[in-house]
């Protein structure tokens, strides 16, 4: 009997995984079908039409070197078309009620997206024509490019400056940190305790890791080094985000998020492995001749997608730091991860560390 049930089992998790790609397509049948109708409604009120306006998430500088060894300037841009909203959010203030931090946090994810978009990127003299996908999002990769930056929309009257950040030289080092428990104290460790502190707080009460942002800011040196920000947090709290790393003084740089939502592959939130581990690849894409510090947790197994990308690129890793902020039973199992990848690279190029002054301590030695 033992064995006939584990011959099957293969046959039952093929059976629950086509069981529940129908159920989304079918909640995706439902979510398309109101959509059409939200839109067709929407069209005929004057207060609800819509006017787009690309919000740009990101317009990064880095180094591009041609085969011939010229370097020059590459650039990426990405951001959502979205309908502007008719009123502001309040600002936020340090006494503001549960209730009222509840209702911004909510408000940002009433987004009116606007998709197949014509776009028109203007970089210098030369001019880049890109569409929007299906949920508004849009993005664009180039290189040998010079100039300011200028976006407009094609079919609607809206077009911006966008500033760039980062640099198109060569840094002897890049900083790559995740966000949630390395940066921002989230939780995330426990569901009640994340939803607790992402939807009754705000970016004035918002805790910070202590000292994490002097020891980034050290580490950028005025733009020396460039830093990017790795999250699986959505794209919505993208501006919330901003205003808690402008409040934290941390460095500006390019964030890489998440796009949350039912697809014909996912129910809800993307796979935290793969998103850090794409973003992790393109970084070191455009900074082939740099080292890459690293910051994590060890609740959201950065300390296993950072062992991964170090025993591809042993070499390129000065070090990795993953804060024990996971429950204290975990993290035996965390050190032995670190130990044998440790072992394996021949350096103690991962640490495992409790506080900022571990971290000060690491890189001074």
């Amino acid at each position: 009997l033992l064995e006939r049930m584990i011959s099957m089992k293969p046959i039952i998790c093929s059976i629950r995984e086509l069981i529940f790609r129908i159920i989304r397509r079918i909640l995706l049948i439902f979510e398309w079908l109101f959509t059409k109708a939200f839109k067709a409604v929407s069209s005929r009120l004057p207060f609800w039409k819509i006017q787009p306006a690309a919000k740009v998430f990101n317009a990064v500088n880095f180094p591009h070197q041609a085969a011939s060894g010229t370097l020059s300037r590459g650039l990426w841009i990405n951001g959502r078309v979205l309908s502007k909203r008719k009123s502001g959010t309040s600002q936020p203030k340090a006494n503001d009620s549960n209730w009222t931090n509840f209702k911004r946090m909510t408000s940002q994810w009433l987004t009116r997206e606007v998709p197949y978009t014509g776009i028109t990127i203007r970089i210098g003299a030369e001019e880049h024509k890109i569409k929007s996908d299906d949920e508004g999002y849009f993005e664009l990769i180039v290189h040998d490019v010079s100039g300011s930056i200028h976006i407009k929309l094609d079919d609607y009257p809206y077009e911006a400056d966008v500033e760039s950040v980062g640099t198109s030289n060569i840094p002897e080092y890049v900083i790559i940190s995740d966000v949630d428990d390395t940066i921002l104290e989230t939780g995330t460790d426990s569901m009640a305790k994340m939803l607790k502190t992402t939807l009754l707080s705000n970016s004035l009460t918002r805790e910070l890791v202590t000292e994490m942002p002097a020891i980034i800011n050290g580490l950028h040196a005025e733009s020396l080094h460039p830093v990017f920000y790795v999250t699986s947090s959505p794209w919505n709290l993208h501006e919330f985000l901003g205003r808690v790393f402008n409040r934290a003084r941390l460095p500006q740089g390019g964030i890489f998020m998440t796009n949350w939502g039912l697809t014909p592959k996912q129910w809800f939130t993307p796979s935290h492995q793969k998103h850090k581990g794409d973003a992790l690849n393109k970084i070191n894409s455009w900074y082939p001749d740099s080292k890459i510090l690293l910051f994590g947790d060890d609740i959201q197994k950065d300390h296993r997608i950072y062992a991964g990308f170090i025993r591809m690129h042993p070499e390129k890793i000065h070090s990795a730091f993953i804060r024990q902020a996971a429950p204290r039973g975990k993290r035996k199992k965390v050190q032995k991860i670190i130990d044998k990848l440790n072992k394996e690279i021949g350096r103690e190029v991962m640490h495992s560390v409790s506080n900022a002054d571990e971290i000060k301590a690491i890189l001074a030695r």
